[in-house]
């Protein structure tokens, strides 16, 4: 049993070492390889990678990044409806008011995402259309 016990915190110290190890060196070099992207010889790439800061901000860039805000947000309250509901569910023991209304959260929040999906399907493809 002590063995059993040791071999796993060996194990589990081992890749919890690793793993900061790794972490520590990849952070180590980010810094070289930002510093790199940022001078000026590599313009196209830090374009690319930090967005060039010249461009404007037109209309539809704009009303994009807000719709998908709001349904990102919109997303993240599904999440916690279902977390509460499974919450609501698992805890019920057996109280069958508990249940009933941890099912009707469940369908609201299910009907809630389909919404949201169909909503972000026609408003992208509104979008794609009207503006270009």
């Amino acid at each position: 049993m002590f063995r059993k016990k040791l071999l796993s915190f060996l194990v589990l110290f081992s890749l919890c070492f690793s793993t900061g190890v790794f972490v520590l060196a990849e952070s180590a070099g980010a810094v070289d390889l930002d510093s790199t992207i940022r001078n000026t010889e590599f313009t196209e790439v830090k374009n690319n990678v930090f967005g060039n800061q010249a461009d404007t901000q037109t209309v539809d860039k704009i009303l994009t990044k807000v719709i998908n805000a709001i349904l990102g947000l919109l997303g993240v309250i599904f999440l916690v409806l279902t977390l509460f509901a499974g919450f609501l569910w698992m805890t019920a023991a057996g109280n069958d008011d508990q249940v009933g209304k941890a099912k009707k959260i469940l369908t609201a929040a299910i009907i809630g995402i389909v919404i949201i999906v169909s909503s972000y399907a026609i408003t992208n493809f509104v979008l794609t259309s009207v503006l270009k």
